[in-house]
């Protein structure tokens, strides 16, 4: 008599679960991109000019007019405008690109720590998951996704070193700090605790110190060379304890409940309607993270807990996290160890199914709101997605050289692939000479030489937000400056013979 072998089903029910969350990924991503939350904007345009400019040879060490923000992503980049062109599309592609790669980077990692199933939720998760990152990192910013990418290959390292602490485990994680602190400093919060905990767990590491120290240096050697020529100005910590203060109060409330996904970016506003129920939440979160590093202390998942819990003092010490508080931006980087912390009890699949689902439901609550906020006339004017009309009038009128606010500049540039040069300025004065319009340098100026091409040339023009015309406009009117109207913008355009 025969034996009927029972087979088991091509698709189990876990990978069905993960290919529905790697669907709606990407769903919610087509959704950001064509909202107004994926509406490009200067900072993005930077971005494209930069790869543009990668191209040629250019490559800048930081991003344009700033002292931090590697070109690893501009770098990157550069295929994907040889073979698609340069716009957007091409432009997000990496960074996109880069999550998903966090996402199997933090698999591989939760695999030492909490084991293969809440590891593989822990990278579903990352694609989903908190809100913030979706927007952020649907759009090119430079350096943000290389944020999520590293935090989670840091942990991989020095998980590894932990194993087995012998030179190229080492080597390799001293050169990868190094590498990563040059793309972004806000990988230090991750990188002190994370260094910390390799030598707590294994001080025989401490023999290849020198080893790892010599690599890191390489890795950011860039780094180091631009700021020894620039009397090291990406250096930026607080100088005042009452602001270090300030910026450890905002990151309890309300950067970390926004970083959760507790509150919608930009807004503020609580995910849900009870503020009581949220705020037990919160405190029961602190309860049960301060219960579980005491338990864990001996184990491999005490890295996640002692990155977490040093990460705001950290944190704090850059000045720039005094001034943004609707913006969880600089937590992003956070992420990865968040995702971990949250999944590292998901083993059974029911329970893997309701932490996925309450991150999507968090996304459906949070992207329309965050979506609604870009409805609401803002304090800085936004560009619409179509700048054809705006080109269109430029070219109709002569005019290959403006001036105009930063939030228009650059994405002039980029749109017109530098066939228009556009640069900002701080518009406080402005005097004549034989009728043209001539402005003071501004330093500050994110690309010097597009301020001095503009400022060269023998006819310049200017662009405004209709609703934001600087005091200057005033002046460009009685000096005979025509004023076009195009949607949103205002042009002025010099006079006949200029």
């Amino acid at each position: 008599m025969r034996v009927a072998l029972r087979r088991r089903p091509v698709f189990t029910r876990w990978p069905v679960l993960f290919a529905l969350v790697a669907v709606a990924g990407i769903a919610l991503r087509v959704w950001i991109y064509r909202s107004a939350l994926g509406i490009p904007n200067s900072d993005e345009a930077i971005c494209g000019l930069m790869v543009l400019h990668a191209l040629r040879g250019d490559i800048s060490t930081f991003y344009w007019g700033s002292s931090y923000g590697g070109p690893q992503e501009v770098i990157l980049s550069v295929p994907f405008f040889w073979i698609l062109g340069s716009g957007y599309l091409a432009l997000r592609i990496v960074p996109i690109a880069l999550n998903a790669v966090a996402s199997l980077v933090l698999w591989r990692a939760g695999r030492r720590i909490v084991g293969d199933r809440p590891a593989a939720v822990a990278g579903a998760l990352l694609w989903v998951w908190p809100p913030f990152n979706l927007f952020q990192l649907t759009q090119q910013q430079s350096f943000f996704a290389t944020n999520v990418l590293y935090c989670a290959l840091i942990v991989l390292l020095a998980l590894r070193v932990v194993e087995r602490p012998d030179r190229v485990r080492v080597g390799i994680f001293g050169f990868v700090l190094g590498f990563a602190f040059w793309q972004t400093p806000q990988i230090v919060p991750v990188v002190v605790p994370a260094v910390v905990w390799v030598i707590w767990k294994a001080p025989r590491a401490l023999r290849h110190a020198w080893l790892a120290a010599l690599l890191g240096l390489v890795g950011a050697l860039p780094w180091f060379v631009w700021n020894v020529r620039h009397a090291w100005a990406s250096l930026s910590v607080h100088t005042d304890l009452s602001l270090y203060g300030r910026s450890l109060r905002l990151f309890v409330s309300p950067i970390l409940p926004m970083t959760l996904g507790l509150r919608t970016p930009f807004d503020q506003k609580l995910i849900v309607p009870s503020t009581a129920l949220v705020y037990v939440v919160y405190a029961g979160l602190y309860v049960v993270f301060a219960y579980y590093a005491i338990r864990t202390r001996r184990r491999a998942v005490s890295l996640l807990y002692l990155v977490t819990a040093l990460f705001p003092f950290v944190y704090a010490l850059d000045r720039r996290t005094t001034f943004i508080t609707g913006w969880p931006q600089y937590t992003l980087v956070l992420t990865p160890v968040l995702a971990l912390l949250v999944t590292q009890f998901a083993k059974r699949y029911l329970l893997a199914v309701a932490v996925l689902a309450l991150a999507c439901a968090m996304e459906l609550v949070s992207i329309p709101r965050m979506n609604a906020y870009y409805h609401v006339p803002q304090p800085v004017p936004r560009a619409p997605r179509n700048l054809s009309p705006l080109v269109a009038t430029l070219d109709r009128l002569h005019l290959n050289r403006v001036y105009a606010d930063y939030w228009i500049a650059y994405l002039v540039d980029f749109v017109t692939k530098e066939h228009v040069t556009a640069v900002e300025n701080q518009f406080t004065e402005v005097s004549f000479r034989n009728g043209e319009a001539v402005l003071p340098h501004d330093p500050e100026a994110r690309y010097q030489p597009y301020e001095r091409t503009v400022a060269a040339s023998r006819r310049h023009g200017f662009v405004f937000f209709k609703r934001a015309v600087p005091p200057i406009g005033p002046a460009l009117a009685r000096h005979g400056y025509a004023r076009t109207v195009v949607g949103v913008f205002v042009v002025y355009a010099p006079p006949p013979g200029v």
